[in-house]
């Protein structure tokens, strides 16, 4: 395995020797990683990790060069956006950030965007998607929490609809 790590980052190491991986025979590259927190399998490249890495690098330091990414700097960078107030990025930042200590470290980071993934199962997709909606976290998702997310999703777009059109599109899919 040390052939195939080209960083000297202690976190990124730390993070390739917490799963376990199974060489395929292609040459080393690909491997299957075992996510010992969520017991899932992901087909996952030692660059793939290296390259999410770069990107946490970016991230975090894109404010404040702590070596973590804080809401902000997380809105900023992958929303576009330096709203104080945005549901989506805010929900979305809220899934990913597990230890629920307001910063991002890469563990968290990587293992989070795991779920977007080519070959993420399809349960962990659903399940997320499920856990954006659920705002109260109660385990079923009411109408107005749908409403809710589609109006901020809307207007932190730029789209300002009439009401009587996000009912119709809230009426889609509540029935």
């Amino acid at each position: 395995m040390e052939e195939r790590r080209r960083s000297d980052s202690p976190e990124l190491t730390a993070f390739i020797n917490s799963g376990v991986y199974n060489l395929s025979s292609s040459g080393g590259s690909d491997a299957v990683f075992l996510d010992p927190v969520r017991f899932v399998v992901l087909s996952i490249s030692v660059s793939e990790i290296e390259a999410l890495y770069e990107l946490f690098k970016k991230i975090s330091s894109a404010i404040i060069d702590i070596g973590l990414i804080n809401k902000e700097e997380f809105q900023l960078v992958l929303f576009k956006t330096n709203k104080k107030e945005s549901l989506f990025a805010d929900r979305v930042f809220d899934l990913f950030d597990t230890k629920h200590s307001g910063i991002l470290g890469f563990e968290e980071f990587t293992r989070a965007l795991s779920v977007f993934h080519l070959d993420a199962p399809i349960e962990e997709r659903i399940d997320f998607s499920f856990q954006l909606y659920d705002l109260k976290q109660r385990g079923f998702i009411e109408r107005q929490e749908v409403k809710q997310m589609v109006v901020a999703t809307l207007s932190e777009s730029g789209m300002n609809l009439v009401n009587k059109v996000i009912e119709s599109i809230i009426d889609k899919f509540c029935g």
